[in-house]
This record gives structure tokens, C-alpha cells and sequence, in this order.
């Protein structure tokens, strides 16, 4: 499985994730030894990051 980094926008934590489904617009991740499902998306293909938000928090990754 494809793994890739996220990190905490604010706090600037990074975890581990494992990559569920890619592309150049959307970026689907499951937080290694947990449960926890993050969407994340590319307001444009060309960004460099991809962006989402879970329980107000918000995380990016270059996927």
C-alpha cells in the first residue's frame, strides 16, 4: 500500500497515513493505526498540496 504524510495545519503535528484512492484532485487517507478516513483536495491540479479539514481542524499533504 502507498503511504504518504499529513501534517496539522496549526500545530504542525505530522502522522503516517496509507493512501486509499489518488488522483490529481482528491486524496483519500486512513491515519495509520487508527480508523480515522481524511478526504483531501486540490482547489487547482497544479497545487502543490492537497487540503482537508477534520473535527476543525485542517491538514495538508503533498499525497
Amino acid at each position: 500500500m502507498q503511504k504518504t504524510i499529513i501534517k496539522n495545519i496549526e500545530t504542525g503535528i505530522s502522522k503516517n497515513c496509507d493512501i486509499l484512492h489518488k488522483n490529481e484532485k482528491v486524496l483519500e487517507i486512513v491515519i495509520e493505526d487508527t480508523t480515522i478516513k481524511l478526504t483531501l483536495k486540490k482547489n487547482k491540479p497544479n497545487d502543490k498540496y492537497y487540503i482537508g479539514k477534520f473535527s476543525n481542524m485542517d491538514f495538508q499533504s503533498e499525497g
